[in-house]
């Protein structure tokens, strides 16, 4: 009864290890797409907006499979400020206040606490998974001229991407502020821990009224 109990337990586990990415990769695109879904109007997001966050690059890592789990019971309401919308790479994603591990399993994350939507540099950065139709993976496919539209919900900001490059991770000065308007989106260059970054880079070109219709491409 023993020798068959560890038997099963063995298959369960091998199971377990085998369907866990696939799982994983299920549970974050549910995350990131109810949030990105949810009803949030303009002024709660300029409210969660005002709110302090947390920047901890030095802890960022890749999302296990048990973190991802605990992620999706937390109910506790996410600091959402805007969505992102990539048409032509097919990406939507919720903007969050700060740079956490936690905010990184939703969506898209602001990179410093006084960076303003169409105003000077822009940065936001996301996860690069194995399925890379997930989080930020699809910016391996985008091209120069795309349109990458951001929206606090009172008005969309339209950037044109004018740079698409491969960098180290320690090259900070890419998110810190400038006079140019643009935006810098951040993301592994690789669905592995890498010392790379892809950083795409685009200008602003338009403001208008918020509209619940994504840009095209």
């Amino acid at each position: 009864m023993f020798k068959k109990t560890i038997i099963a337990v063995l298959i369960l586990s091998g199971l377990l290890l085998v369907t866990s990415p696939l799982m994983k990769g299920c549970l974050i695109a549910y995350l990131s797409k109810s949030h990105s879904e949810a009803e949030l109007t303009a002024e709660q997001a300029r409210k969660n907006n005002m709110k302090k966050a947390d920047y901890a690059f030095d802890s960022i890592h890749p999302p296990g499979f048990r973190e991802t789990v605990q992620s999706s019971f937390n109910r506790k309401p996410k600091p959402i400020i805007g969505r992102i919308t990539i048409s032509s790479v097919n990406l939507e994603l919720p903007i969050l206040k700060g740079t956490t591990n936690e905010n990184l399993l939703i969506g898209a994350a602001t990179m410093r606490p006084d960076q303003k939507m169409g105003e000077g540099n822009y940065p936001l950065a996301g996860h690069h998974l194995r399925q890379e139709n997930l989080l930020f993976g699809p910016l391996l496919h985008i091209k120069k001229g795309a349109q990458i539209v951001i929206t606090d919900f009172r008005k969309d900001y339209i950037y044109s991407v004018t740079s698409k490059s491969t960098i180290s991770e320690i090259e900070a000065n890419i998110i810190q502020e400038t006079k140019e308007k643009e935006i810098t989106l951040i993301t592994c260059d690789k669905a592995v821990n890498t010392e790379g970054r892809l950083a795409v880079k685009g200008k602003l070109i338009d403001i208008a009224g918020h509209s619940n219709v994504s840009q095209p491409s």
